[in-house]
């Protein structure tokens, strides 16, 4: 799935503000404050991804690419699903491009009786983002331009 959104604010904004959300998540579920210095390529955490707290699904969360300020990847694993997710920046005239591609992955037995994984939602289909990511994105699109423009007080 590719999901591609238009923002009004600077590139190196929007990605600061999600690694922030990543930096929280750190901290939320293992209890380490890590600084955007210390994230590189083989960073690996636990996190419970299931929103009902009676049936816990930790996943092991890795990031396997970083390049700041344009680009990032992190592979979510659990039991037989991998999630691969890859968030991309790129700087326009009028503000900035950031580009969501996430492709889910099942293991499933081949006819050789080997375990495989097998694409069950690939990364190259373009999709109209749910209206839930869409708020999610004015939210953070308006919060970072709250911060950003905000006067010094004399």
């Amino acid at each position: 799935m590719k999901n591609t959104f238009h923002l009004k604010v600077k590139g190196a904004e929007i990605f600061d503000y999600f690694i922030a959300v990543l930096l929280q998540d750190v901290l939320a579920y293992t209890g380490r404050t890590v600084t955007p210095a210390q994230l590189k390529a083989g960073f690996t955490y636990q996190k419970n991804i299931s929103n009902n707290p009676k049936k816990p699904r930790i996943a092991s969360v890795r990031l396997t690419e970083y390049s700041y300020p344009q680009h990032y990847a992190v592979v979510y694993t659990r039991e037989n699903l991998r999630r691969t997710a890859v968030y991309d920046v790129i700087e326009e005239a009028r503000g900035s491009r950031f580009i969501m591609t996430q492709q889910t992955e099942k293991q499933v037995r081949g006819e050789d009786g080997k375990l495989v994984w097998k694409v069950i939602d690939p990364a190259d289909k373009e999709k109209q983002p749910s209206l839930m990511m869409r708020l999610r994105m004015m939210v953070a699109a308006r919060q970072i331009r709250r911060t950003v423009k905000r006067p010094a007080l004399v």
